[in-house]
C-alpha cells in the first residue's frame, strides 16, 4: 500500500523492483502464444477510466470508488483510448527509465502496470490480468504521483506521452469518440458524456435568417 505523503521518485530500483512481476504484466489470462508478449492492455484502460470517471462497473467497484451512474468503463473509454494511442505511436516508445520497446497503447498500459507493481506488489494477482487495474483508488493516485515526479524522462518522448495519460483518457471518456463509426461519420448511439454533464446535443439552427447584406446573395465570375 502507498503511505500517504511518502516520497517514492521512480528510479533506477523502482524500475529494476517492478521488473520482478514483468513475466506475470506481460502475458494475457489464456491469451494465445502470439499476443504473449503484449500487457494486458484493455484491463489496463479499463482501470484508468475507472480511475478517472468512475461508475457502476467491476472495475470502479474493486477500487473503491464508485458512482450512481455509468462511467467511462461503460462509456466504452477504454477501446477508444486504445485505438488513439495506437495510432499516435505506431512506433516503440523508447526512453528512461522504462525502455520497453513496446508501441502505443501497449508501452502506456505496460508502464502502468510496472509502476502498480511497484506500489503494490500484490496487484499482480488480482482478478483482473492489468496489475493498475487490481489497485485501489488509493494506490491509482500514488502511480501518478510517482509518474509525475521531477526528472523522470524529462526532455524524452516518454514524458509527453505520461503527461498526455490522464487528460486523454478524460476526454476521451466524455467525449463522442467511444460512439463514433469511423465508416459512416455517425454517431452510433448518445454519447454517455453528454448525459453525464447534461449536453443537449447538437443544434440544428434557428430560423433566424434577416436577408443578404445590401441585397448581394453572388459574387459574379
Amino acid at each position: 500500500m502507498a503511505v500517504p505523503g511518502e516520497r517514492f521518485p521512480i528510479g533506477r530500483r523502482a524500475v529494476l523492483g517492478g521488473a520482478a512481476a514483468v513475466p506475470l504484466l506481460l502475458a494475457f489470462r489464456a491469451a494465445p502464444a502470439e499476443a504473449a508478449s503484449l500487457p494486458p492492455i484493455k484491463d489496463a484502460f479499463d482501470g484508468l477510466v475507472a480511475f478517472l470517471v468512475p461508475g457502476r462497473d467491476r472495475f470502479s467497484v474493486h477500487q473503491g470508488r464508485t458512482s450512481t451512474s455509468d462511467g467511462g468503463v461503460a462509456a466504452g473509454a477504454g477501446p477508444a483510448l486504445e485505438y488513439v494511442y495506437d495510432q499516435a505511436i505506431p512506433y516503440p516508445l523508447v526512453g528512461r527509465p522504462f525502455d520497453l520497446n513496446l508501441p502505443g497503447a501497449a508501452a502506456v498500459a505496460a508502464i502502468l502496470n510496472l509502476v502498480a507493481a511497484e506500489v503494490a506488489p500484490a496487484s499482480v494477482l488480482g482478478p483482473f490480468a492489468a496489475a493498475f487495474a487490481n489497485l485501489s483508488f488509493a494506490d491509482k493516485v500514488e502511480v501518478f504521483r510517482r509518474l509525475e515526479e521531477p526528472g523522470l524522462a524529462d526532455g524524452t518522448p516518454v514524458r509527453f506521452i505520461l503527461d498526455t495519460v490522464p487528460t486523454l483518457a478524460a476526454f476521451i471518456a466524455y467525449s463522442e469518440a467511444p460512439v463514433f463509426d469511423r465508416a459512416t461519420n455517425r454517431l452510433t448511439a448518445v454519447p454517455l458524456g453528454w448525459q453525464l454533464s447534461a449536453y443537449q446535443g447538437v443544434g440544428e439552427g434557428w430560423p433566424e435568417f434577416q436577408g443578404y447584406y445590401r441585397g448581394i446573395d453572388r459574387v459574379p465570375d
